[in-house]
């Protein structure tokens, strides 16, 4: 068995890296691609990004939006006011907390949320059943591995 040496490691680690870039790269031109499909439609990446979880989270808590989408609360907050004023949401009661608003789609609401939503999710469907059934196992699983390994090493990470 081979030894491994200094040069093995620094071709490793570059490799790393350049996989590291080429990775988080794809991921923002990604991101891109949603903020210019918002543009297209008319719509900020804020409300976007709020309409995406409404669409799988009608009643959802303006705090759970916030949570998922990382968006601020204000921000979260200016954009459910918008779509309270163009009849597309209305806040109501929670079941479990009186004190909480859950943000529901109305009729209005609901079709303007799938006119804009469901092209979007089509488009992701057509990208993902057009890879190979493999590749596209292995894209998930790898996506898995990665993300639940980053989230711990970036956790035990101290300034």
């Amino acid at each position: 068995m081979r030894q491994s040496t200094k040069g093995d490691d620094m071709a490793d680690e570059a490799l790393i890296s350049e996989r590291l870039d080429r990775f988080f790269d794809e991921l923002h031109r990604i991101d891109v691609a949603y903020a210019d499909y918002g543009r297209r439609v008319g719509l900020p990446a804020s409300a976007l990004c709020v309409l995406d979880y409404l669409y799988d989270h009608d009643g959802a808590s303006q705090k759970a939006i916030c949570e998922y989408t990382m968006l601020p609360r204000q921000t979260v907050n200016n954009v459910v006011s918008s779509f309270v004023e163009q009849g597309y949401v209305r806040l109501a009661e929670s079941e479990g907390d009186r004190r909480v608003k859950a943000v529901r789609l109305t009729e209005e609401g609901r079709r303007y949320c799938n006119a804009m939503i469901a092209p979007e999710r089509a488009a992701e469907y057509r990208a993902m059943s057009g890879l190979d059934p493999a590749l596209r196992d292995a894209m998930v699983r790898g996506m898995e591995v990665f993300g639940r390994e980053f989230r711990r090493r970036l956790g035990e990470a101290r300034v």
